[in-house]
């Protein structure tokens, strides 16, 4: 033949093609299964973790809901480790406290924990030692184990780190040892930077917030202590939780109930474990799809390379080979480009965990922090891989060797088409791979789609020109007064900057439960309320108006009645549907030595969206003038051109007040809905790499299936013109062939992603899994680039000359 068919089925190409095909998709598989390996079947270096139970307490609050809590009271803990429900405990609560390695301390996460954490979860040091009972007593010297990337990453990998001295909170601190890799505790989302003993942080935390500081202290002002036990030999599930609700009075006074979860599955946030698992059968799902549209594609290379030489099979049945050596012949072509396949798909799973590493995973869990690489469980999960994609291929390709015969080759070599089953064959696969292709790319676009609707919460405010970051003093030994003095001279220096056009400092005071009392009665809202002192330049920097009512004024000073100013979605909740002006709402919290609060509402402000999960802020602001000043503020900044270098001015200006003090990551309000949207930026990201590959693959199959009718049925289409027909005739049976086998491979596509539809629901923000307009582009797209690259066989099948094919045969 003459036709570009040859050319792409010559040995080498078709090699080269397959290859490729299956590296690609063995290299995505083996590295979607180290990550979920690393997320749901071993997340945690630990010994028999089936045997590590952490501990969770439920409770009713005021209006009878159920709030669920792994977090206990340094008492709690303290009885729990008397109590002996447990073989052993691990115990412990991350505090952020300033750490010196060199010249300026940095902030930095902290795991304290109990002497016994490391023991009783199975876990030894990598250098070092362990804490042992005299480190965990008040007043000992503290001591810290470091965890491995912060030795390697602050300390060069030095061998010599233990007994080195740094500072914890301004206290020196003694190095006695160093983590093993992978190990960063027992919650995936959390990465502590050292290992303390808990009794240390009467030593090294901040004596404001610290209750250890006073040793008869016996309360705590919140609970932060996370609980998990090895089960005693002698002791069951239910004997366990028996003793653990024993444990403490204060748990049958507020009639705590509980239970015990494998450290494995609490190692993932509770709010995202729903989300995990919904991301790992998506993620699992695609990647199995993938696998499947390359297989197919190299099957079907191979399916047509093999028509191609049905003389030589023909020849081989009539000097009396089996049907089943052919079969095998074939099968066994099909497992050695499976197993260069998976050769090439080593590097491609290294290329692929070097390119989602900056993501996010639900629950805020970092891809970066599970020590993703190439190990002897990727190399086992290729070879499966591998042999998987052998047993389809040797099932595609090695039928037409065990239903080869000598009477087909006759029949084909006289002008006969092409038999039915062998066409039919072609067209499922076609046909598959369209429908893979159609999920692929449609769950790519969905998830485009996501993030497009997330940058566009706030289309009333220019978010590109706005960042901000927190800056925290108190650990920098600042008082409120002296705080106060710095971020004065603060204002002062970028007032004068000219890439700044306004500044803010903003006091963010938390989140209070969505219970208020309002105009003397208690009233619940659907979430909880957010609270902040702001200055009379924070609305403009924001470019926020008073819609209603009025702004602060200097007449709201110290003395004054106290006001406020709400969103417009805490208006709506104050007011049952009004504005909530002239609302006076008793604030759940009290200034030192002052009597509950009462504020009235005197203003309304648009909503500013700053989180994808609280699309109705309900936000309440205070001015600063009304309100004690704290050791920490949010920077709120709009630049006049250039956001990066407005953020450049404000770490030079705090530099040259105090160089001890570490600048805060200025961000945009865009970049944080970003950060938000960790999931939704990996599944676009990993789905359209893996839906393009699947679009390209599908098209070459489409190619390959138009090249291959086109040539097999060039003597039928002679004799078609022979008769009378057109070009366009003849050329609109090919076209036409392969339009019905894309349609039908759309229309699988669509209940194949009806079905999936569950399974990205929970992923997808604000675009649902059936949307019409998605569905659409991506059918139309692949339905256009499978008729464009169609012509070509189309108009040779349409060219054909009957005197001239009988010249040739």
């Amino acid at each position: 033949m003459r036709f570009a068919l040859r050319r792409l089925l010559h040995r080498k190409a078709a090699t080269f093609v397959s290859i490729v095909t299956l590296g690609c998709a063995i290299g995505a598989a083996a590295a979607t299964w180290s990550l979920f390996s690393a997320l749901v079947v071993n997340p945690l270096p630990v010994t028999a973790p089936d045997r590590l139970m952490s501990v969770v307490q439920q409770t009713r609050d005021r209006a009878g809901e159920i709030v669920r809590s792994q977090s206990f009271l340094f008492p709690e803990y303290e009885n729990l480790r008397a109590s002996g429900a447990f073989g052993s405990l691990a115990a412990g609560g991350t505090w952020p406290l300033m750490v010196g390695t060199g010249s300026y301390p940095e902030r930095r996460d902290i795991l304290f924990a109990n002497h016994e954490y490391f023991s009783a979860l199975g876990v030894p040091v990598a250098l070092g030692r362990e804490f042992n009972a005299a480190d965990d007593v008040r007043g000992a010297a503290p001591v810290a184990i470091l965890s491995d990337r912060f030795w390697r990453t602050g300390f060069d990998a030095d061998l010599s780190v233990v007994g080195r001295q740094i500072t914890v909170g301004n206290v020196p601190t003694t190095v006695i040892g160093v983590a093993p890799p992978a190990f960063r505790g027992l919650d995936l989302s959390a990465a502590p930077t050292m290992f303390m003993t808990i009794s240390s942080l009467a030593t090294v935390g901040n004596p404001a917030i610290n209750y250890f500081a006073d040793p008869t202290q016996r309360t705590s002002p919140s609970s932060w202590i996370r609980v998990a036990g090895r089960l005693r030999t002698d002791s069951g599930i239910e004997a366990t939780i028996a003793r653990v609700a024993a444990a403490d009075p204060a748990f049958a006074r507020r009639q705590a109930t509980f239970e015990l979860t494998p450290v494995a599955v609490a190692a993932i946030p509770e709010a995202a474990r729903d989300g995990m698992s919904q991301f790992t059968r998506l993620l699992t799902g695609t990647v199995v799809l993938l696998l499947l549209i390359g297989c197919l594609t190299v099957g079907m290379l191979l399916l047509i390379r093999t028509e191609a030489r049905r003389g030589e099979l023909a020849m081989c049945l009539a000097l009396g080979a089996s049907r089943s050596t052919l079969g095998l012949g074939i099968a066994i072509e099909g497992a050695l480009l499976a197993a260069a396949g998976a050769l090439v798909a080593i590097p491609l799973a290294q290329l692929f965990f070097t390119g989602i590493r900056a993501y996010q995973l639900p629950g805020r869990v970092e891809i970066d922090l599970l020590s993703l690489g190439v190990d002897r469980q990727v190399l086992t999960a290729a070879a499966a891989a591998a042999a998987a994609a052998t047993a389809i291929i040797a099932l595609v390709a090695g039928a037409f060797g065990l239903t080869a015969n000598i009477a087909d080759v006759l029949r084909s070599r006289s002008g006969a088409t092409p038999s039915l089953s062998r066409r039919r064959t072609r067209a499922l696969l076609v046909t598959t791979q369209v429908a893979v292709a159609l999920v692929l790319l449609t769950g790519a676009m969905l998830f485009a789609r996501s993030l497009t609707a997330a940058l566009s919460l706030n289309p009333r405010f220019a978010t590109s020109r706005l960042v901000s970051g927190n800056l925290q003093l108190s650990g920098f030994g600042y008082s409120p007064e002296r705080a106060s003095a710095f971020f004065d001279e603060l204002r002062a220096r970028l007032g004068a900057s000219a890439t700044i056009e306004s500044l803010s400092f903003v006091e963010r005071r938390g989140s209070m439960g969505g219970a208020m009392t309002v105009d003397g009665a208690s009233r619940r809202f659907a979430s909880a309320v957010d609270f902040s002192v702001i200055d009379e330049a924070y609305f403009p920097t924001i470019g926020l108006p008073v819609v209603r009512g009025r702004n602060f004024t200097t007449a709201d000073g110290e003395g004054a009645p106290r006001v406020a100013i709400v969103t417009e979605s805490l208006g709506r909740a104050l007011a049952s549907g009004g504005d909530g002006l002239g609302r006076r709402v008793t604030m759940p919290f009290r200034r030192i030595g002052q009597p509950a609060d009462v504020m009235e509402v005197v203003g309304v402000v648009p909503d500013v969206i700053t989180s994808v999960r609280a699309l109705q802020p309900l936000v309440m602001y205070f001015p600063r003038a009304q309100s004690d000043a704290g050791t920490g503020r949010e920077a709120v900044i709009r630049a006049r051109g250039d956001a990066a270098a407005a953020a450049r001015e404000v770490v030079a200006a705090i530099n040259a007040i105090d160089p001890a003090v570490t600048p805060p990551v200025l961000r945009s309000i865009d970049d944080s809905l970003l950060a938000q949207m960790g999931p939704q930026r990996f599944g676009a990201t990993v789905m359209s790499a893996l839906g393009t590959l699947a679009a390209l693959l599908t098209i070459l199959g489409i190619y390959v299936m138009a090249e291959s009718m086109a040539g097999i049925r060039r003597r039928e289409m002679g004799i078609r013109a022979a008769l009378g027909a057109s070009r366009v005739q003849l050329g609109g049976i090919i076209l036409r062939e392969t339009v019905t086998l894309v349609g039908l491979g759309l229309a699988a596509g669509l209940a194949l992603a009806w079905l999936g539809a569950s399974t990205i629901r929970a992923l997808l923000f604000q675009v649902q899994p059936m949307d019409v307009t998605t569905l659409v582009a991506v059918s139309a797209t692949l339905l256009l680039l499978a008729i464009a690259v169609t012509l070509k066989p189309a108009t040779r099948a349409g060219n054909v000359e009957l005197a001239r094919v009988l010249r040739e045969d």
